[in-house]
């Protein structure tokens, strides 16, 4: 036999024992050949990067790609990528070295803040990875991730996933890092104090009064308003389409097909929430169209108690308490019935699909959405009992990011700045009983709701940051601030949409475990029709994660991210007292072995572990690094989630 004969026999082994013969040896090659391209430190992976071919060169060749163009609004350079209306995708498939380190980074934007456009990264041996915006802006984001340990190529995806607007995308780079090393060992984390802090004369909320959504994990957020009866789009049809607002009106009043509430009855949505698992419930008290499902005195109100003789906050709020869970409202400032909104000082307006030019008068009418603002809140605050958690959601304006011009505008502070350009009426003041000064937003929280949490989108610092997006929570334990991610059910707008699909039982646990870990909390959205039923297939999915938490619950409410990192789509960890609860995921590389080692223990020792879903005990080892190997874990048992329970001799931390 020749030498050349004899190196490519002994390729094919090679390629064979070291990829378990699923690849053959003109791929092998191919990969070995590939390799001559990462001598550089970080190159060009990525064909034609920035378009500034003008075309879609290395980005058309995958089948996926649709409603994709050139544009000319880049962030850099003369062009960019738009994709969209509706569902957009841009792919390009990329090879890579497997087991390795890489970042992949771009500018993202759309061109209305309101629908996501998401870069992704899949195909390449372990869980799909996106990271999503909504924002008018370009912005940089980035995924880190690995590579498998058998692979040679991904997908990289720019995708917009719904709505009548457009996602676009810039600069798109792929780094190679480096190879991967195996996970370094940890100990235990060092958890810091929570640091409270200030902001236009607030204070967060302090530990005490935070301690219910710590350890209430898992929330309802339902979106529901007039734009249930529109099948053309979800909660925002209206801007969607640019409905003016009669026309809107018109249909939302249809007695045959506009927004009844008929089949609204409030306890049957607490009785899902409760066999859901589910803590607190927030509703959408008023979204940015405008429609109030509550008793609003403003004369320019839209209320479903004008339209139905209902106040549907009423009943929502009455039901929620008698159901035992925690009361939680969300509620949009702005609003798409005032032009001012998109012209607060009625000489710069803002681009808009409705047309509104600039005109002196927009800011007369800002200071009336504004006013409409603090006699709605007000009323929120004052005449519903106790809530215990607002969900601001709209607090820009003009759909675009200017926070000191939002500050300046809505006095979301302690106090109204007594020179403030929109100055509302003395009827619609609250004035403090110390001072005499015109309340602001947060002064009308403390003063009539003290102990209520808030999150950060109505211009103040928020009590807690919020993640969007219908992609797993990635990074390390948030131990320093209060997080909740919300994820829409309904794959697609958060307002009722027919024959909508639905994130899985399995994808839903998948979110809810990644937040635990990382402690915090899920707010899963869902969307009912214009009756104000649930639809069927959404109930189902809640009641089947209901199901699951009745089991392994303990693993999940009332517990703390840690005592380690959590390594995305392998592994993370709860704990609480004695126990420490192991979340594994398909992606664990071991999986196969039936097998899972821990991290050091340091100086704790084991008294028993248990297959939490099936209940069964199981044995272990402790290992010469204080690291513990459980053996004959049945990881089919609860594929999407496997939970095993450490039971320790001593308490954690």
């Amino acid at each position: 036999m020749s030498i050349k004969k004899k190196v490519l026999s002994l390729l094919c082994l090679v390629s064979f024992i070291i990829f378990g013969g699923l690849i053959a040896k003109a791929e092998f090659l191919t990969i070995i050949a590939s390799n001559s391209e990462f001598t550089q430190e970080e190159p060009d992976l990525v064909t034609n990067a920035g378009f500034e071919t003008g075309n879609l060169q290395g980005w058309n060749q995958h089948w996926k790609t649709r409603h994709a163009s050139i544009t000319e609004d880049a962030f850099s350079g003369q062009y960019a990528v738009k994709v969209g209306p509706g569902r957009g995708f841009c792919l390009q498939e990329v090879m890579v070295k497997p087991n390795s380190l890489y970042r992949l980074t771009a500018y993202l934007k759309t061109n209305t803040g309101a629908e996501e456009v998401q870069l992704q990264v899949s195909d390449y041996g372990g869980p799909e990875n996106a990271v999503s915006i909504a924002l008018p802006d370009y912005t940089k984001v980035s995924i880190d991730f690995q590579t498998a340990f058998v692979t040679e190529k991904l997908v990289i995806s720019i995708a917009h996933l719904f709505g009548h607007g457009h996602g676009y995308a810039d600069d798109i780079q792929l780094t190679y890092l480096g190879e991967a090393l195996e996970p370094k060992l940890q100990e235990f984390v060092n958890i810091p104090e929570r640091g409270i802090k200030d902001e236009g004369g607030v204070a967060q909320l302090p530990d005490e009064k935070v301690e219910w959504f710590q350890n209430n994990r898992f929330g309802m957020f339902i979106h529901w308003g007039v734009y249930a009866a529109m099948d053309e789009g979800a909660e925002w049809v209206r801007h969607d389409q640019a409905w003016g607002h009669e026309f809107y009106q018109r249909k939302a009043r249809d007695p045959e097909k506009g927004f009844t509430a008929s089949k609204f009855d409030a306890s049957q949505w607490t009785d899902l929430a409760n066999k859901a698992g589910m803590k607190y419930m927030v509703l959408t008290s008023r979204h940015h169209d405008g429609y109030s499902l509550f008793d609003s005195k403003h004369p320019y109100s839209w209320t479903s108690q004008k339209d139905l003789g209902r106040d549907l906050i009423k009943e929502y709020v009455t039901a929620v308490r008698a159901s035992g869970l925690h009361v939680g409202m969300y509620y949009s400032p702005m609003s798409w019935r005032y032009p001012g909104y998109y012209d607060v000082t009625g000489e710069d307006a803002k681009p808009n699909v409705w047309g509104y030019k600039t005109a002196a008068w927009h800011k007369s009418d800002a200071r009336d959405m504004k006013e409409e603002v603090y006699e709605q809140v007000t009323t929120l605050l004052k005449d519903y009992g106790q809530i215990d958690y607002m969900f601001w959601d709209g607090g820009w304006l003009g759909q675009t990011v200017d926070h000191e011009m939002e500050r300046y505008f809505w006095d979301p502070g302690k106090y109204q700045n007594p020179d403030n350009e929109w100055p509302i009426k003395e009827k619609y003041i609250t004035r403090d009983n110390d001072t005499g000064k015109a309340l602001g937003i947060m002064g009308l929280v403390r003063k009539y709701q003290p102990d209520m949490l808030v999150n950060e989108r109505f211009s103040w610092i928020g009590d807690v940051h919020g993640e969007e997006g219908g992609s797993k929570t990635t990074g390390d334990i948030r131990f320093e601030q209060l997080e909740e991610k919300c994820v829409s059910l309904q794959k697609g707008g958060w307002g009722y949409r027919p024959d909508r699909p639905i994130f899985s039982f399995e994808e839903v646990v998948g979110f809810l475990s990644n937040c635990a870990v990382r402690n915090m909390n899920l707010l899963l959205n869902v969307a009912p029709d214009r009756e104000g039923v649930i639809p069927q297939n959404q109930q189902e999915v809640l009641l089947e994660v209901g199901s699951w938490l009745d089991v392994v619950g303990k693993a999940i409410f009332g517990t703390t991210g840690g005592p380690w990192q959590p390594l995305f789509g392998e592994y993370g960890f709860t704990f609480k007292d004695n126990k420490i609860y192991c979340h594994i995921y398909e992606g664990y590389r071991a999986l196969n072995s039936g097998t899972f080692t821990t991290q050091s223990l340091g100086d704790k020792t084991v008294s028993k572990v248990v297959n939490l879903f099936s209940g069964e005990e199981l044995t272990w080892v402790r290992n010469e690094n204080n690291t513990v190997t459980i053996n004959g874990v049945d990881y089919s048992e609860s594929p999407a989630v496997t939970i095993l329970e450490i039971t320790l001799n001593q308490p954690v931390f």
